[in-house]
């Protein structure tokens, strides 16, 4: 993925402080600052344009990358077993999630 520094926000020696950024494909853009907190928007992009989807705020992202790549083992060893009817056989988590009956 392209990222496109739009704005470069400068501190009072010239340093950078902040950073706004925009994925290639204007599916994300970031405000990025120094300390390594930012805003994450996610856009719904069309042929007419692109709407704000959803914004998260995170000051330790790779935190969040930990996290959202184990939601995606799970979710993919729940749901690409074409042959198993149930979610729970052979599953590839590890025993990562536990299924809950209700």
């Amino acid at each position: 993925m392209v990222w496109v520094i739009k704005t470069k926000h400068e501190g009072e020696n010239g340093e950078t402080v902040a950073l706004e950024l925009e994925s290639e494909d204007g599916w994300l853009d970031a405000n990025v600052r120094w300390d390594g907190c930012m805003e994450i928007h996610l856009y719904l992009v069309t042929e007419e344009g692109r709407e704000l989807s959803d914004t998260f705020h995170t000051c330790d992202l790779q935190g969040l990358v930990e996290r959202l790549q184990s939601l995606d083992a799970v979710c993919r060893s729940f749901f690409e077993s074409p042959e198993s009817s149930e979610e729970d056989v052979g599953r590839a988590d590890g025993g990562a999630a536990d299924v809950i009956s209700h």
